[in-house]
């Protein structure tokens, strides 16, 4: 049997995770979260960049503790069962999907001003024309390429490319800051600060794109089994990555709004429009007449997701690879070529993939669903540490997360006033899509006889409160809601509301000898 091959580094896992996280985000967050929050989008960087930071070090510890591939996978199910298992699986994977044609139709979006006939823009969004199309399938087989030459290969060709990518956006906030600024668009008081207020703040987090600049961290995750030191390098790898994206995104932030003109959101910030707006930093160095900068943005508005999209591809079939161990996915996506890659599942993400492009128009559009399923997908991960800390008290941890109980309890709570925050026009689209996964899952188990026990179903119903309550507070909020719960007092409602799913998830845990049935059963 061929085996993953340990050939990545604390500072390979570094570049592939900060390499997935400065992908497209860069390219649009700063002018969808000026558009939602005005100035005060500042605070959503810095709000989502310590959320992602606890949540971040949850993942360290269980990825440190089981170094294993695809293991968000495996998380839930130690801890939880199948049940719950596949279910955040399944989100989890739809959302690794998604993410490649997502920094694909990013590159699409920038470049189509300097290639015409690629997309058009409507005001529903960006779409594809046919040109678009066959350029999106160019760059897709490219990214798979890439990917099954092997791990080793993709882990130093992304490590020189996030070099390029890093440099990039720090050369656009130095020559934006020292070309000129207006202050006067920071405002004079908090309601020019802030126009839209925290509501405006917490939306441009969740819908805005913020969030999802952040997504990457997970990488390191996914590939901890091919990792030389997992119990050192994850963590190591993990907390620099987000600390130093934060500080690029809120540079990057300031810088943009500094550098607009006034007249560009004289009708409000929700307003902000100017031309060349579908590349946001494009159009606006053009408009800055900064054409050498122009030119290097369009290379690198097609380097930075292509990069990123490489990360996610890997990380997407180590999933699969994953969930197919667990029975979750055919049986044949098991595998692992002589190149030690998984290449049978890059090749079915990479199908799935293509099939994205369709009903989604536009980056923004993909961000706003997407950011529910990361979300969704990163809740699990409290709840799963919180239960192996007594399950498998025993264990060596070679990293501890200090605090855990209120740690655990709080990234919980974030997690659910983030998935709130998507609105429930997202959150309506991820129970449709949780539903589906419930009939894939039966379906799979019938056809490789692999039943849930007493004791999968009496550690996963909590999910059912838990899914439907989150899908009650969201259609009774202010996001794309009925507006009965008036903001502020959400936050109260999902405080309680999360404590007591905390409590109920963790009473219904596995017994700690199914617990560690189910650790020796993947571990060996």
């Amino acid at each position: 049997m061929v085996e993953f091959r340990k050939a990545v580094g604390t500072s390979g896992l570094f570049f592939a995770s900060i390499g997935a996280v400065v992908g497209s985000g860069w390219l649009f967050g700063s002018l969808y979260a000026a558009q939602l929050a005005g100035p005060a989008s500042i605070l959503s960087w810095i709000i989502a960049g310590f959320c992602v930071l606890i949540l971040a070090l949850i993942f360290a510890e269980l990825a440190s503790l089981f170094p294993i591939s695809g293991g968000l996978v495996s998380f839930p199910y130690f801890s939880h069962g199948n049940l719950t298992g596949f279910l955040l699986s399944w989100i989890t994977w739809i959302s690794f999907v998604i993410l490649t044609p997502i920094e694909v139709q990013a590159a699409i979006q920038y470049i189509s001003v300097f290639v015409p006939g690629i997309c058009y823009k409507s005001e529903s969004g960006v779409h594809l024309l046919f040109k678009g199309y066959v350029f999106a399938t160019i760059l897709m087989i490219l990214i798979l390429y890439v990917n099954a030459i092997g791990v080793k290969f993709m882990a130093k060709a992304n490590k020189y490319m996030t070099i390029w990518k890093i440099a990039i956006p720090a050369l656009v906030v130095v020559v934006f800051l020292f070309t000129g600024a207006n202050v006067e668009n920071l405002g004079h008081n908090f309601e020019t600060f802030s126009p839209y207020g925290f509501k405006g703040v917490f939306s441009a987090l969740a819908i805005g794109g913020v969030i999802f600049s952040f997504n990457g961290f997970q990488h390191a995750i996914m590939l901890s089994a091919e990792t030389k030191d997992p119990q050192k390098s994850i963590p190591r790898a993990i907390a620099l990555s987000i600390f130093a994206c934060l500080a690029l995104y809120l540079s990057l932030q300031i810088a943009f709004l500094l550098k607009i003109g006034p007249e560009t959101f004289q009708n409000g910030w929700a307003n902000l429009h100017y031309e060349g707006d579908s590349g946001p930093l494009v159009g606006l160095a053009s408009l800055l007449g900064l054409t050498w900068l122009v030119y290097l943005l369009y290379f690198d508005a097609f380097l930075s997701p292509t990069g990123a999209g490489v990360v996610y591809c890997a990380s997407a079939s180590r999933l699969v690879y994953a969930m197919s161990a667990h029975s979750y996915m055919p049986k044949a996506l098991h595998y692992i070529s002589k190149k030690g890659v998984p290449s049978k599942a890059m090749i079915a993400n990479f199908l799935i993939g293509m099939l994205m492009f369709l009903p989604f128009s536009g980056w923004q559009s993909m961000v706003a669903f997407l950011s529910s399923t990361l979300i969704l997908s990163y809740a699990i991960g409290p709840i799963a540490l919180f239960a192996l800390r007594h399950q498998i008290p025993e264990k060596k941890r070679p990293f501890k997360l200090p605090f855990y109980k209120l740690a655990c309890l709080f990234a919980f709570f974030i997690s659910n006033m983030m998935l709130f925050w998507t609105g429930w026009h997202n959150l309506s689209k991820l129970i449709v899509v949780i539903v589906i996964g419930f009939f894939v899952f039966f379906l799979s188990s019938l056809i490789n006889k692999k039943f849930l026990t007493k004791h999968d179903y009496k550690a996963g119903w909590w999910l059912i409160p838990y899914i439907g309550g989150m899908g009650l507070i969201s259609y009774l909020g202010e996001y794309g809601g009925t507006q009965v719960i008036a903001f502020g007092y959400d936050f109260l409602v999902i405080a309680i509301f999360s404590l007591i799913l905390f409590i109920l998830s963790q009473t219904q845990a596995l017994p700690k000898k199914m617990c560690q049935r189910n650790i020796e059963a993947t571990l060996r």
